[in-house]
């Protein structure tokens, strides 16, 4: 191989190389930024880095201990990296449920994909399923709490259960195109803070449909 070709190729492994690392520190300074938004949110919210992991922002919501980090999982390519919060403390719910909004991939906890599903109509935000052991409605705390953020929500995912709640939602180069991660946490905020919700009726996971609803 000619010396010429060669130069050309360390120029081109030189430019792909100087790409990702622009890409890397531009990624690096959104997360920070967000998670500084995040801390702000939070009463008593700190930035930390536990050993061998990355930054992450930590603070009380309401009654529920929040922390929101970025994750990247290397069996949903097309979710990561994402942003993933845990929300622990009192939930307004007697069972545990899942919604997954828009295009959203993967599940939180995969058993409830065996039970029922409530379609909930795109209105002022996006289309969204709920998911649960039996039949949810449209008066479901995590289907209001949801709906009240309308446009603000993008694809991601909510799971609820009477301790703890979880969340994703894809991670955005633009700073202010995150606000979906926002709007999840106020969100999970006011399923903590609402009225307790009881499922009307029981259903065996086998058994389960998923109707249309209209609303």
């Amino acid at each position: 191989m000619q010396p010429w070709v060669w130069g050309l190729a360390g120029i081109a492994a030189a430019a792909v190389a100087a790409a990702i690392w622009r890409s890397a520190g531009r990624q690096g300074r959104v997360r920070a930024a967000v998670l500084d938004e995040v801390r702000r949110m939070l009463r008593g919210g700190a930035i930390e880095r536990p050993p061998g992991r990355g930054i992450q922002a930590r603070g009380r919501l309401g009654e529920l201990e929040i922390t929101v980090d970025l994750h990247r999982d290397p069996s949903r390519p097309r979710q990561s990296p994402m942003w993933r919060v845990l929300a622990v403390g009192p939930v307004s719910i007697d069972r545990p449920v899942e919604a997954r909004i828009a295009d959203w991939d993967g599940w939180i906890d995969p058993w409830l994909q065996l039970g029922e599903t409530l379609v909930v109509p795109a209105g002022a935000g996006p289309e969204f399923t709920l998911h649960g052991e039996r039949m949810p409605t449209l008066e479901h705390v995590v289907v209001v709490a949801l709906r009240r953020q309308g446009e603000r929500l993008g694809a991601g995912a909510l799971h609820a259960r009477p301790d703890l709640m979880r969340a994703e939602t894809r991670f955005h180069a633009q700073a202010e195109a995150n606000h979906p991660l926002f709007a999840l946490l106020r969100a999970m905020a006011e399923v903590s803070e609402g009225p307790r919700t009881r499922s009307p009726r029981m259903v065996s996971p086998r058994h389960a449909t998923a109707p249309r609803v209209n609303g």
